[in-house]
């Protein structure tokens, strides 16, 4: 005798929704790629990190390949006076390009900056600090 699929235990169906829910968010598996001011010597530059498949994949921004340090977690730091030629039209995003060319396949991306940091004047409503 079978139990009709309502009858089943609740946790059962719960757990099956939460993971046929999360299998099917896409972009689950890849963290955004992130993007901080920091101080480099009496500079600002701004660090940027992400996650890619392997560390042989190539990180470009604006078709200019980054020097990033890691494995699949990479890192780089840009000066931001670089990061501000090759920043896009709105001025608040950088497009990065990870590019494999063993395979010969890229994935498009973008890496949202710091409020101003790329020169485009904004007014804040609201500026929450943390302490790190």
């Amino acid at each position: 005798m079978t139990i009709p699929a309502l009858a089943r235990p609740a946790s059962r169906i719960v757990r099956f929704s939460l993971y046929l829910a999360l299998a099917l968010v896409p972009g689950r598996v890849a963290a955004e790629p992130q993007a901080r001011l920091v101080h480099c010597g009496s500079a600002t530059c701004l660090r940027l990190s992400g996650h890619r498949p392997d560390a042989a994949v190539a990180v470009r921004i604006a078709g200019h390949d980054l020097a990033v340090e890691g494995g699949r977690s990479w890192r780089a730091i840009v000066p931001i006076e670089t990061a501000r030629n090759w920043a896009n039209a709105s001025g608040d995003r950088l497009t990065l390009i990870l590019a494999d060319m063993r395979t010969g396949t890229a994935r498009l991306d973008s890496v949202a900056v710091p409020p101003g940091a790329l020169g485009k004047r904004i007014e804040l409503a609201t500026l929450m600090v943390s302490a790190h």
